[in-house]
């Protein structure tokens, strides 16, 4: 079960123009179904979030905070995401800025298309963890 990470179009600008600071903004990580059709074109997590998973079995709406930013002049790495005792069927993970950014309300970031099958990931009541990889990171400048 492969992943592969995706860049939403406006990742970089947002970045570069300071719509998005990778090592102080809040960033969430929220679990989507296979109902969503990604597009890199998609701005905004209000083009996203009718396909986010419920609340409920280990789930909040939203998603999880990416804590712990470990910044280097090369990288920044976040904590791995765990969902506890969750039971939901997705396929994709979504990353967004909570908040304004860019001139865009919770400007999407990148999204992880968790089996690269493609797949949807059934999980029944245990824990679900997102690891980023420790060699490769995250946000990598090469």
């Amino acid at each position: 079960m492969a992943s592969t990470i995706t860049a939403y179009d406006k990742l970089w600008r947002l970045t570069k123009t300071g719509g998005v600071d990778l090592d102080t903004d809040t960033l969430k990580l929220a679990l989507v179904t296979s109902s969503y059709t990604p597009s890199t074109a998609h701005t905004q997590w209000s083009d996203v979030s009718s396909y986010e998973v419920a609340t409920g079995s280990g789930y909040t709406t939203g998603g999880k905070t990416l804590a712990n930013p470990v910044v280097t002049d090369d990288n920044i790495d976040y904590d791995d995401v765990t969902w506890t005792a969750l039971t939901k069927t997705f396929r994709y993970a979504v990353c967004y800025k909570s908040g304004s950014g860019g001139g865009l309300t919770n400007p999407l970031l990148f999204y992880i298309l968790l089996d690269s099958t493609p797949a949807d990931i059934v999980n029944t009541g245990s824990n679900y963890t997102i690891s980023w990889n420790a060699t490769d990171k995250l946000f990598y400048k090469p």
